[in-house]
């Protein structure tokens, strides 16, 4: 039917993310350890002058068991303290969100119907990253020839300018809620293990 109108559908979306990391460990007598990181990410998600966003961290460990008062001892095989420190970034948003967007649709327009298009999502060019950072300190041990073995540790977890739909009033005529960076949680905890 040559006459017919041809319906077609479908979608199409490309997004990248570029990233740069940096790494250096130290060992000083296998008693004192240390690693800093550095990594710097671009997310084409967002909007140009939020794309890129810093994630530091850094690790230090005390190996007691390494020390001249331990180091003969019969029942503490493996004793070490650690602390750490590391922050991490989301950009869980759809492709070209921060652009808003435009839907369709058939009204009359006398006795012809047509198609229109509105305003469906708000653009938001200051959206940025959502970043969690978080702190742990940790006791690794070895007993006995490390026949008994664990760790105890202690974190917190800190999330801030959540990812969030925020709905507009009815007035704005736009339907959609805006994405923003909203709000921050909290998290904090103990962990335990041992093996035997």
């Amino acid at each position: 039917n040559r006459g017919a109108n041809l319906v077609g559908d479908g979608d199409y979306e490309k997004w990248d993310i570029l990233s740069y990391m940096g790494r250096v460990n130290y060992s000083f007598n296998d008693r004192y350890l240390l690693t800093v990181a550095v990594r710097v990410d671009a997310s084409s998600r967002l909007a140009p002058g939020n794309q890129y966003n810093t994630f530091p961290s850094a690790a230090v460990a005390w190996n007691l068991s390494k020390e001249s008062f331990l180091a003969n001892s019969r029942v503490v095989t493996n004793l070490r303290l650690r602390a750490s420190y590391g922050k991490v970034g989301s950009t869980a948003i759809d492709a070209y969100q921060t652009l808003g967007g435009l839907s369709s649709l058939p009204y009359n327009f006398g006795d012809v119907t047509t198609t229109g298009v509105y305003l469906s999502n708000a653009a938001n060019r200051d959206l940025t990253w959502e970043n969690t950072s978080t702190v742990n300190l940790g006791v690794d041990f070895g007993l006995l020839n490390n026949r008994i073995s664990g760790s105890i540790e202690v974190y917190k977890q800190s999330t801030e300018s959540l990812l969030l739909g925020k709905s507009l009033p009815s007035t704005s005529g736009i339907p959609q809620p805006v994405t923003v960076n909203v709000g921050k949680t909290e998290n904090k905890g103990k962990i335990g293990r041992a093996h035997v």
